[in-house]
């Protein structure tokens, strides 16, 4: 489709001209590459009263496709952005699935770990943040308490459970002198 495919320098025209796609009526907008290039077709879709903003993108547009010559003799080629080779596999589809996404990389750790099971169930738990804690009761309107009941200080999640809160005999006991081992 004209307006909607990357064709041009692997971008979208809806994308590339935002105010003029707009002028643009719906049933235009389905229209093939061929069809709007051929005798400048493109230019007779645009309806409504032009803005300055529209004008200026007009030009810009007829200055990029005035360089665009179309070979009718050559077949069209598809090329599939998400694999090096550009063609479309099932792999490189799975894979585009998750562009973007965020992965949980401390699994690894966890669980070639030699811990016991029931440890490393808690540690993953907790990377991902699944453990039931006040702040996680709250999401789901559940009861829970208002801050934490070791401290009494800030609300208790996860994070202070495990890397903030340090209670003052955890503290006595880890700076006592028969732990140094050097």
């Amino acid at each position: 489709m004209f307006w909607t495919d990357r064709w041009l320098h692997g971008q979208r025209l809806d994308n590339l001209v935002l105010d003029l796609f707009g002028a643009i009526s719906s049933r235009a907008r389905k229209q093939t590459v061929q069809d709007a290039l051929t005798y400048q077709r493109w230019v007779r879709n645009i309806r409504g009263a032009l803005s300055l903003a529209v004008l200026r993108e007009f030009l810009g547009l007829w200055d990029l496709l005035s360089n665009i010559v179309l070979h009718p003799d050559i077949e069209d080629t598809h090329v599939w952005q998400f694999s090096p080779s550009e063609k479309y596999s099932a792999k490189s589809a799975y894979e585009s699935l998750f562009i973007g996404a965020t992965s949980f990389r401390p699994w690894e750790r966890i669980w070639k770990s030699w811990a016991p099971n029931k440890c490393k169930f808690f540690m993953w738990l907790a990377a991902d943040n699944r453990c039931w804690t006040a702040d996680r009761l709250s999401r789901r309107n559940l009861p829970h308490p208002e801050r934490c009941p070791l401290c009494d200080q800030a609300e208790e999640t996860i994070d202070h459970l495990l890397v903030l809160y340090l209670h003052p005999t955890s503290l006595v006991l880890y700076l006592h002198p028969t732990n140094c081992f050097f």
